[in-house]
């Protein structure tokens, strides 16, 4: 099925590219029209023609081509789509098909929350640990119409304040207005249900439709450098080409970058970059007027009575087996009471000791990359590993390389934040950037070798088909490493439910959702490990991307499980 993204492309490499050897910086030269016409890449990978734009007709059989801004365009090269462009189609058009389509000519005609009702679906005398419990979700306009479609985005929890106790509840949408939640009823005593409307679908619609619009959401400047000077020019994914560029192309991954360049500079020369947020909007007002904190994350009112859960004695949720490599990314996962994590299908060590930490570290080469969620394990690392000497680096700011080592025991531990898209206001070395897949590349792997990273809430302010091809590129590079070191463990964390602040086009958790639901697709059937943090901050109810120490020390915990099982 063909999918239909209005200016969603995706930026090419130059037709007079050279490949070579990883990340390569090369400069385009400025030609006459005549003899190069700009070249973009359709959604669905139609590269360029060098000479001429063609008219559909011009398509050859058998060939998906795309009008971009009035010109289609075809591969002049293989006329075939690559293998990676055609999965990252796959899985952009399997989430595109999830997405509601909607349009609204006010307010009145969108998904409210306080009109929406919620009710248990076929409801007992009794209900039992392990039972599962399904609640009805009936979506109301404002005018307390009936809603004909689905795309809502809904959070649901159960919780007893009591015992600290909470576990999230799966969705699912019937697409015409209805909803079912599915809760395991994880502890004896008393349950309570909270189901909050995110965003209606209106507004899912709009941030779905903006994200892949449009690179406007983050600002590039780069610095070359040369002996006695420097000079700062504007860079990115997404230039024009009528500019003098300098394209940095990982031909494998299929990644790019480019620069404006700069006059006497060679592109060899670029050194740093930063980067920031511009606060711009695609939205229209109506759409925006979704957006505004009070219609956000409002809950469904209260209609459920609390429910009074017995142990009953053919229902038991004891896990005998420790956590292992090779478990399913499900949903809920497990459930939290007490601030301690129980995972639904197999038990999670505490490691409260320093002992029992360097125990399991013991000989490992433990390398972490991605962002600030996954450098909270490092935080909590060189606050209770004492004996692990941490090394400077030439490099200021959190998010500069960690380093530490452990002589006695030999342990090693690396922390490395993820390639670009990578925001951060100050300016970021280029020079030993690398994305995860060619990390892992880097990494021979043996038995005590441990790789964990994460990916995601930097990838919200672009298209999301960078995060696809990024994932996707990940997944080669784990099944690369499988094929020469089979032993070494691999663990994934997904990203934490936010603050939803004033952020909402560009950083609102539904983009974590889209993530999640990608993330499900890649690394279905490959034997990894994961730290559910979608699941475990909404059972924690931390509505904080940093969430507090207690909550680290549980994915710490979950992480060491699968390191020491």
């Amino acid at each position: 099925m063909r999918s239909k993204i209005g200016k969603f492309f995706f930026q090419p490499m130059s037709p007079d590219f050279e490949p070579g050897s990883g990340d390569v910086g090369r400069r385009t030269q400025k030609k006459s029209r005549r003899q190069w016409l700009p070249a973009r890449r359709s959604p669905d990978g139609c590269g360029t023609q060098r000479n001429r734009p063609l008219n559909r007709s011009d398509c050859p059989a058998g060939l998906k081509c795309f009008t971009i801004e009035s010109h289609t365009f075809a591969s002049n090269k293989t006329r075939k789509v690559s293998e990676i462009q055609k999965q990252i189609n796959e899985i952009f058009n399997n989430i595109d098909q999830m997405m509601p389509k909607v349009t609204f000519a006010h307010i009145d005609n969108t998904t409210s929350a306080t009109k929406s009702k919620m009710f248990i679906k076929n409801p007992k005398e009794k209900y039992c640990v392990g039972d599962q419990l399904i609640v009805q979700v009936d979506a109301y306009d404002y005018l307390g119409k009936t809603k004909k479609y689905g795309g809502d985005y809904l959070r649901a929890r159960i919780s007893n304040p009591d015992i600290q106790a909470g576990s999230s509840g799966r969705i699912e949408d019937f697409k015409n207005g209805t909803y079912h939640v599915h809760f395991t009823l994880f502890w004896e005593g008393r349950v309570v249900v909270t189901v909050f409307l995110m965003h209606p679908s209106e507004a899912v619609s709009a941030l779905w439709k903006s994200r892949n619009s449009w690179y406007g959401n983050v600002g590039y400047l780069c610095k070359f450098t040369s002996p006695g000077k420097q000079v700062e020019t504007k860079c990115g994914f997404n230039l024009s080409k009528e500019d003098d560029l300098c394209e940095y192309i990982d031909e494998r991954d299929e990644e790019y970058f480019y620069s404006v360049r700069p006059r006497n500079f060679s592109c060899d020369s670029l050194t740093e970059f930063k980067n920031w947020k511009t606060m711009a909007s695609q939205l229209s007002p109506l759409e925006n007027s979704l957006l505004v904190r009070s219609n956000v994350r409002v809950e469904i009112p209260q209609q459920i009575p609390e429910l009074n859960v017995s142990r009953c004695h053919d229902a038991t949720l004891e896990p005998k087996e420790k956590c292992k490599i090779g478990g399913k990314l499900e949903y809920p996962s497990g459930y939290v009471m007490k601030d301690i994590w129980y995972p639904k299908t197999c038990s999670m060590q505490t490691y409260h000791k320093v002992e029992e930490l360097n125990d399991c570290m013991k000989g490992k080469f433990f390398y972490t990359f991605g962002d600030s969620t996954v450098h909270q394990w490092i935080n909590y690392f060189e606050m209770n590993l004492q004996n692990i000497k941490w090394l400077n680096v030439y490099e200021t700011g959190w998010s500069q390389k960690h380093l530490g080592v452990d002589t006695e025991r030999n342990i090693h531990v690396l922390w490395k934040h993820h390639a670009r898209p990578f925001i951060y206001l100050g300016f970021t070395t280029l020079k030993e950037e690398r994305t995860i897949p060619h990390e892992i590349d880097l990494i021979g792997g043996n038995q005590g070798t441990v790789i964990a990273f994460n990916i995601g809430v930097h990838f919200r302010l672009f298209p999301v088909h960078h995060f696809i091809r990024r994932l996707y590129n990940i997944r080669r590079a784990i099944e690369r490493l499988f094929q020469r070191s089979p032993e070494t463990k691999v663990i994934i964390k997904t990203e934490n439910t936010t603050e939803m602040g004033e952020e909402y086009e560009g950083m609102s958790d539904f983009h974590a959702y889209v993530h999640y639901l990608i993330m499900e697709i890649i690394f279905k059937d490959i034997n990894v490990g994961f730290v559910h943090g979608w699941d475990m901050t909404t059972a924690f109810n931390y509505n904080q991307i940093h969430p507090p120490k207690p909550y680290v020390r549980n994915e710490v915990n979950m992480l060491m499980t699968y390191i020491c099982s």
